[in-house]
């Protein structure tokens, strides 16, 4: 490429969008001439929704000249005051209105051609809506992420491995329906250069769901069959094809979670102090106390089992990777609250909010739940972002991780057992299809191995709530800006990047040695102190009421127990 690829949305240039929507374009627009004109840039996820890169909505005005094909895919009409219509409205008139629906293409004077006529204006603007990611502003998580290989392994997987099984499933399986990601418009990873650029499923119609609420039944259902789907064609590809020898980036899940021991640590330390100053939990605190190293030996003791059923795990599968799309328009929120938008590209936007009452029976009082099924939204397809922490393993990695730390106790209380039939039986069977011999994997086994591993759905459960439904973590506020940024002080900020890339660098290789679990665990001590007294604060009743569920609900799984695993 003759252009600098930029390294964060501040370097995105018109020449290098020109350059690299050139092929894009070229395909929308066959016949046209395809000029960059303008672009925006606004966040693309809130504070602490996107700690390891940088995320941003871009959108992209190109003048098209010479065009007679259909306007682009995902781009907006642009009205006469330069504002974007609506998306999927109808063609600009000539006094800059919308033509009414159905109506056929615009001609050169403005006016209506006739019914079953081609596009035929010689130039006109179209608007693509975009999401860029980039390496995180943050030099030291820049460089763990580069020596994790976590920009390379979500190239990978939008470029390369998605296509390869669903292809693999096609010949196959041609009737089962295809791993659905974003559409990748241009990517590339190569040293210092790490960029996706992909459609902007917002303007799709795809949102997140509130992380505060967590996961209902129905959404629960849909992305349980999704990636009970991923895990099972993996796992027949990889045996076929071995894969990690062909992308040996990939580590393995057990090494993978490995490095997160220390972290784990930290976080039963801050929870223990948490509960000791709760005078009516006295009993749970000393079990915790007492079994603490137990739990850690079991964490190591699960990572080191052999793992007779191995697949691609996602490896971040939680409320905020997974994008949902409604039948019911109404319910996916006005798309005029464009600033809201982009103020929180991964919070679901203005849908109504529905309680129904549900008696938790073994608790024996009555919850309040959230159900968006119930606001009339049917599920029409989803979508799972962010695969930068993917790795090949035990695929209860990924089913321990969406139910502990995006659900409520309540909803698994009332529903595990048919989520864990649903994920057994869709693994199953499209192995079978597939002609593995793991459609022999039967539920008793599976579900042993479910309440084997369900210590890392505990430990992974309180420290996602923890690190995100926190408002005290530093991570969760909006970075403020430094007074390096003022462009007379860019000599010094660039001396002082220098000695932290040099002290990143000179540090990572400690922390795979011995040493390095002393300095992790000691970080995140310091981290964890904010955290620890907006919990004794009992100010954020959301985090500490998932956090007590998950410890009350760990205790009567003999979790706490002292006993080998």
């Amino acid at each position: 490429m003759s252009v600098k690829t930029p390294r964060c949305s501040k370097e995105v240039s018109k020449r290098w969008l020109q350059e690299v929507l050139k092929e894009h374009l070229a395909e929308s627009h066959p016949a046209g001439q395809h000029d960059v004109t303008t672009f925006t840039i606004t966040p693309g996820a809130g504070p602490g929704d996107s700690f390891q890169s940088e995320l941003v909505l871009l959108d992209v005005w190109v003048k098209v000249k010479k065009d007679g094909s259909p306007a682009l895919q995902g781009a907006s009409p642009v009205l006469q005051d330069g504002s974007l219509a609506p998306p999927g409205s109808s063609p600009v008139l000539q006094d800059g209105s919308l033509a009414p629906p159905g109506s056929s293409p615009v001609l050169q004077d403005g006016s209506l051609a006739p019914p079953g006529s081609s596009p035929a204006s010689p130039e006109s603007t179209v608007v693509l809506h975009l999401v860029a990611k980039f390496y995180s502003f943050d030099i030291m998580s820049r460089e763990i992420n580069k020596r994790m290989s976590t920009g390379q392994k979500e190239h990978l997987i939008y470029t390369k491995i998605i296509k390869e099984l669903n292809e693999f499933q096609a010949d196959r399986a041609r009737d089962e329906p295809k791993i659905s990601i974003p559409h990748l418009i241009y990517g590339r990873c190569t040293g210092n250069e790490n960029v996706l650029l992909m459609e902007n499923l917002k303007i799709h119609g795809y949102n997140t769901f509130d992380k505060r609420k967590g996961l209902d039944f129905e959404h629960l259902k849909a992305c349980i069959e999704q990636i009970a789907r991923i895990h099972a064609l993996s796992h027949v590809f990889y045996r076929d094809k071995n894969f990690r020898n062909k992308y040996h980036c990939f580590q393995s899940t057990s090494e993978h979670l490995m490095y997160i021991k220390p972290i784990v640590a930290a976080m039963l330390d801050s929870i223990i102090a948490f509960l000791r100053t709760q005078n009516d939990k006295k009993d749970v605190t000393r079990k915790l106390e007492a079994c603490k190293q137990s739990i850690l030996d079991k964490y190591s003791a699960i990572l080191l089992d052999r793992e007779s059923i191995t697949c691609l795990n996602h490896g971040d599968y939680w409320i905020n990777n997974i994008m949902y799309r409604y039948k019911n328009p109404v319910a996916q929120g006005s798309h005029e609250d464009s600033q809201a938008s982009q103020e929180d590209s991964q919070t679901l936007a203005s849908h109504e909010d529905s309680w129904a009452t549900h008696r938790d029976s073994q608790e024996g009082h009555s919850q309040r739940v959230f159900h968006a099924h119930e606001s009339h939204q049917e599920i029409e397809a989803l979508k799972i972002i962010d695969w930068g922490n993917s790795s090949w393993g035990k695929p209860m990695f990924d089913l321990q991780y969406i139910l502990y730390t995006s659900t409520t106790r309540t909803i698994r209380n009332a529903h595990l057992d048919h989520l864990l039939h649903l994920y057994h039986s869709t693994f199953t069977k499209l192995v079978a299809k597939l002609g593995s011999s793991a459609a022999s994997w039967s539920y008793e086994q599976f579900k042993l191995e479910w309440e084997r591993t369900c210590t890392v759905g505990f430990l992974f459960g309180c420290i996602m709530t923890l690190g995100t439904l926190s408002t005290s973590n530093p991570v969760n506020k909006a970075s403020q800006p430094s007074f390096l940024d003022k462009p007379i002080l860019l000599p010094v900020k660039v001396i002082v990047d220098g000695i932290k890339l040099g002290m990143a660098r000179l540090l990572l290789p400690l922390l795979e040695k011995p040493i390095g679990e002393f300095l992790i665990k000691n970080t995140f001590h310091h981290t964890f102190k904010p955290i620890h007294e907006e919990l004794c604060s009992g100010q954020n009743e959301i985090m500490n009421t998932r956090l007590m569920d998950l410890i009350c609900e760990a205790d009567e799984k003999g979790i706490f127990s002292t006993e080998s695993i």
